[in-house]
């Protein structure tokens, strides 16, 4: 440049302080011997790296891994597979004594619970016990009219005290009509064995008649006393007494 147009120095330094801003094509319009001047640094953007320049010492940058303090919003590290819950156990399987296994013996159908089953079979028995203690001779008509296997089973083997009137029951009879023979009320053929025998709770239209092999009558009874079946007699046909037992 001519010597008339050198700038001077306290004029372009402001200059030199915006090319940062508006890019270099305004500080090639004009050339400067000044070393000082070519080497101003040009402002960073950013405020870590002004800091590194300024104490010489670079800021150490935290790891990008994810860790267990990770601030909230941040990916939670990766659980160990070791530390995985284990689920619980299966139960252990329940244990029977020999009576309620007996009890249980092909009654429990699968994919049941024998504990329900086997509940069952407490609640009747305890049901059976009370009654009885309360009103023996009922819970014996009811066992003589109401036959089941289930209860029997769970006399047999639950509450076996009660064995004697389950045994009692078998001998005596309902209301109907039966041959005289053996004990067998609810075979096919249903019969009676010869004996005394005595009525539970008969009303007053009680009535039992006892006949002979050639169809006589041989005695009509209300049920207020005991009734023999003699061996002699071939049929009997009992209503509205409710059950027979055997005296």
């Amino acid at each position: 440049m001519t010597t008339g147009l050198k700038p001077t120095r306290s004029k372009w330094v402001p200059g030199l302080l915006l090319v940062p801003l508006l890019g270099l094509g305004l500080a090639a319009g004009c050339s400067s011997s000044d070393p000082a001047n070519d080497a101003a640094p040009a402002p960073s953007s950013s405020k870590s790296g002004s800091a590194s320049g300024s104490s010489g010492k670079a800021t150490p940058s935290k790891s990008s891994s994810p860790s267990a303090d990770a601030p909230a919003g941040e990916e939670a590290p990766a659980q160990d597979p070791e530390t995985v819950v284990q689920s619980p156990l299966p139960a252990p399987e329940p244990v029977f004594d020999a009576a309620q296994q007996q009890f249980l013996a092909d009654k429990v159908p699968e994919g049941h619970d024998p504990n329900a089953v086997l509940q069952v079979g407490q609640e009747h028995c305890e049901q059976l016990t009370s009654a009885n203690a309360l009103d023996g001779e009922a819970v014996l008509s009811e066992l003589i009219m109401k036959p089941a296997k289930d209860t029997s089973d769970a006399i047999a083997s639950l509450c076996p005290e009660l064995l004697p009137v389950l045994e009692a029951a078998a001998l005596g009879f309902p209301d109907g009509v039966f041959a005289v023979g053996e004990a067998a009320p609810w075979a096919e053929e249903p019969s009676i064995a010869p004996g005394t025998y005595r009525a539970y709770g008969s009303s007053e239209e009680c009535t039992i008649a006892v006949y002979a092999g050639s169809g006589e009558l041989i005695g009509s009874f209300d049920g207020t006393k005991p009734v023999t079946v003699g061996a002699d007699a071939a049929r009997v046909e009992s209503a509205q007494c409710y059950s027979w037992a055997r005296s």
